[in-house]
């Protein structure tokens, strides 16, 4: 069957970050990595999300599967396009709990007349690895800040983001040994107590944004008192917004939409 046709499959994007969700409630994938790679390169997406039958006391499950077919604990803008699947497929009403690998996460959908239009998720408690640990790079030595949001973050502060070199940088921190299990990778510029942010994510590339790579930016500049909460966050795939008061869980709103696939 074309993956354009994949029964139970539908696609949402949350601040351009770009996800196809698979209703798994009645039935797992059996191989669910292959189908992400398989998606991801027919839609140009950034991930798969499988939304199962909770198994903790909460409204439904996401496991996270990466382009490139590997897992992710997290994934601060899949649960928005998630809990917008799980309200429109009646799995779950305007506020639930989703269960991940990084623990359950409360998300509130927020809504514009019979649609939702953006989402406000709990991405736990924050941990701060590093406020400066220098990494030797093929370059030279990077100053960076690593912040621990259920998954691995690296936060390198630039002067302008639009001239970051993301790509290279980013592929090659990612696989550093620092990070025996690689890890995300944010360029983020202060600007007037707003960030400017691009992220290499672990196992996609570079994508139009990053939920939790949103939130461990905003963590960074916080403490190393380049801002304060709350936090705008500008992304090339929109603007997000990060509450956190420096010792709690931190929770991100964002928008999310639903895309039309051929």
């Amino acid at each position: 069957m074309s993956p354009s046709h994949e029964p139970g499959v539908r696609f949402y994007s949350a601040a351009g970050n770009r996800f196809a969700v698979l209703d798994a409630f009645e039935c797992e994938p059996t191989q669910p990595a292959e189908l992400a790679s398989t998606l991801c390169a027919h839609h140009g997406l950034d991930g798969l999300l499988v939304g199962a039958r909770p198994r903790a006391g909460g409204d439904c499950r996401m496991l996270v599967y990466n382009r490139d077919g590997s897992r992710a604990e997290a994934c601060g803008n899949g649960l928005r396009a998630l809990a917008r699947w799980a309200l429109e497929s009646e799995h779950a009403g305007q506020e639930l709990v989703i269960e991940t690998d990084a623990g359950p996460r409360r998300v509130t959908s927020l809504v514009r007349g019979r649609e939702v239009v953006a989402a406000r998720a709990e991405l736990g408690v924050p941990r701060l690895v590093a406020r400066e640990e220098r990494l030797e790079l093929a370059a030279g030595t990077l100053a960076v800040t690593l912040v621990d949001m259920g998954n691995p973050h690296c936060i390198v502060l630039v002067r302008d983001v639009g001239r970051a070199e993301v790509a290279a940088l980013g592929a090659e921190i990612e696989c550093h040994p620092r990070f025996p299990a690689r890890t995300n990778v944010s360029f983020v510029e202060p600007s007037g107590g707003r960030l400017l942010v691009r992220t290499w994510e672990r196992g996609v590339g570079e994508t139009a944004a990053c939920g939790t790579g949103a939130g461990a930016a905003a963590v960074a500049a916080i403490v190393l008192g380049h801002a304060r909460s709350p936090v705008e966050v500008g992304t090339r795939g929109g603007r997000l917004q990060v509450d956190w008061d420096g010792a709690g869980v931190l929770a991100l709103t964002g928008p999310v939409e639903a895309l039309r696939m051929a």
